[in-house]
Order: structure tokens, then C-alpha cells, then sequence
């Protein structure tokens, strides 16, 4: 298995060039990015590119802080959403073949009923 890099604040603000010791501290502060290593502020490539995106948000997009935090909300709803259905689905793999049919046919028909947002 690889080890893998952290890298400090100041090692991102170097990495990223729109980061400034300002936004990554504000963005901390909001919860946008946390340290990947509880010991100390340290942040590996899935942070790098967290902040990239949320450079991105900020520059590209012009959002403000309450823009950023919206979108990220969401975004990581729909992260967290994609592993529980990914886990559904090798959870419905694992079944013998007649429960998985039945899954797969409720699935189906409840999918033409669902038009609203409601379960």
C-alpha cells in the first residue's frame, strides 16, 4: 500500500497559486476543507483538489463564501449519496438471483412513480 503525502498550509499555498493564507484560513474556518491528519494541519491530494474547486467556485464563478458553502453542501450530499448506492448495489450483488430480480423489478416500477422528490 502507498503511503500518503501530506502536505502543511504552507506547502498549499505554494501548490495552489490562487490560495492565499487568508482563504485557506477562511475556508477552514467555514469546514470547507479539513486536515486530513487530526494531529496536525496537514492535507493530502484529496484536499488540493478540494481547494482547487473551491478556488474554482470562488474565481471562476464568482461565488461568495455563502455561494461556496451551498454548493459544497451539495456536492458532498451527492458524494455521500454515491457511496451508500454504491454499497446498495454490492449489498443487492451479494443476494441469491431470485431476491436480486425482485430488487431490480421494485427498483424498476418504483422508478415511473417517483416524480417527486418525496421517498
Amino acid at each position: 500500500m502507498k503511503d500518503v503525502e501530506f502536505f502543511t498550509q504552507e506547502q498549499l499555498i505554494i501548490r495552489i497559486s490562487r490560495m492565499s493564507a487568508d482563504r485557506l484560513r477562511c475556508w477552514i474556518d467555514e469546514g470547507f476543507v479539513r486536515s486530513a491528519d487530526d494531529r496536525e494541519e496537514r492535507f493530502d491530494a484529496a484536499d488540493i483538489a478540494r481547494l482547487e474547486f473551491l478556488c474554482d467556485l470562488a474565481d471562476d464563478f464568482d461565488l461568495t463564501t455563502e455561494g461556496i458553502g451551498i454548493v459544497i453542501s451539495l456536492m458532498d450530499q451527492i458524494h455521500t449519496l454515491r457511496n451508500q448506492l454504491l454499497r446498495l448495489g454490492k449489498a443487492v450483488d451479494c443476494q441469491p438471483g431470485e431476491v436480486r430480480e425482485a430488487i431490480i423489478e421494485a427498483f424498476a416500477g418504483s422508478a415511473g412513480r417517483s416524480k417527486s422528490a418525496g421517498p
